[in-house]
């Protein structure tokens, strides 16, 4: 059969058949394997690792989003040097996503959540709780962890200045009171915290709304904490990846004894891939709390996060 006559039988493009067939560099067994159009940014071996990751977080309750999807994969664009169209939006395109999504069809697809409330008492469901009691028990017999390797971590915003409007005394059928009060009402400083169930803690990691540090700010601090600035004053993935080393060092997870990290699901913490890495590197364990629930299992919010911001309050008032 000649060229004109197979491509048209087979309904391949001519020049791609010439090109097959002048090459000469492969069988036609391996010609017929050979996929065709532009390879992928990532790569097989790469986007088999997302896949994986994806595939994980689902069974931990955290599936990712299209977002967190296509940022991921831009991270991993980024990290590996690859050449790649996305530019710096922070993210891949619509169109990779589709592609990415068509090409792991048999393993991969969108759907709606089920037995979910985007409001956290509808969130809060028995059968959600006991899938993650299960899943971290499997964890904990897997491990053989003791109570000294398992850390929960948790991050809290705290007002820095008054935030209430207080009542003053004056003269009595004046209209109007006035009052100074701080201009800088409604700020808030982000503290992360992480300790276990034995009174260990990691010096704390504050986090100010500010675009330079300054030294001043940690006067006073407890030994070893750490104070960076923000704009934001909120957790970002690269603070996060910060207090994730400071985290190591002061656990000193090792082969022998690994270390247990429990946190909830913001993006940060479960869409970063440098923590994932390190985690890895470094023998630590990762299980997150399924969303719309850690008002409730998140122990750091009850035990310590909770009665800490009345305490701050009332220190306030009275200074």
């Amino acid at each position: 059969m000649g060229y004109f006559k197979a491509a048209k039988h087979f309904d391949v493009p001519r020049t791609t058949l010439f090109r097959l067939c002048q090459k000469n560099e492969l069988s036609p067994e391996e010609s017929a394997a050979t996929k065709l159009g532009r390879k992928s940014v990532l790569g097989d071996q790469l986007e088999n690792l997302l896949v994986e990751y994806i595939l994980k977080m689902d069974s931990k309750f955290h599936g990712l989003t299209r977002n967190d999807v296509r940022r991921m994969a831009y991270m991993l664009a980024k990290r590996n040097h690859l050449e790649n169209p996305f530019g710096e939006s922070g993210m891949t395109g619509k169109k990779w996503l589709k592609l990415f999504l068509n090409r792991h069809k048999q393993k991969l697809s969108m759907r709606r959540p089920t037995g979910t409330s985007f409001a956290r008492p509808f969130g809060f469901s028995k059968e959600k709780v006991d899938a993650f009691f299960d899943l971290r028990e499997e964890v904990y017999t897997k491990g053989n962890y003791t109570p000294n390797r398992i850390y929960n971590v948790d991050e809290s915003g705290l007002t820095v200045v008054q935030t209430k409007i207080l009542q003053v005394i004056g003269h009595k059928g004046k209209r109007q009171i006035a009052s100074l009060t701080s201009a800088e009402r409604g700020s808030l400083i982000t503290i992360v915290i992480a300790m276990n169930v034995t009174g260990h803690f990691v010096p704390p990691y504050i986090i100010f709304p500010r675009k330079n540090m300054s030294k001043q700010l940690m006067r006073g601090k407890l030994p070893y904490a750490v104070g960076v600035a923000h704009p934001s004053g909120w957790i970002q993935m690269q603070i996060f990846t910060d207090w994730f080393k400071h985290f190591i060092k002061h656990t000193k997870p090792t082969p022998e004894s690994k270390v247990l990290l429990i946190l909830d699901g913001h993006y940060s913490h479960t869409r970063n891939i440098d923590v994932i890495d390190i985690a890895r590197e470094n023998n630590v364990e990762i299980v997150s709390i399924p969303p719309h629930t850690t008002h409730k299992p998140q122990p750091l919010d009850n035990t310590f996060m909770g009665p800490l911001k009345p305490i701050l309050v009332k220190k306030y008032k009275c200074g």
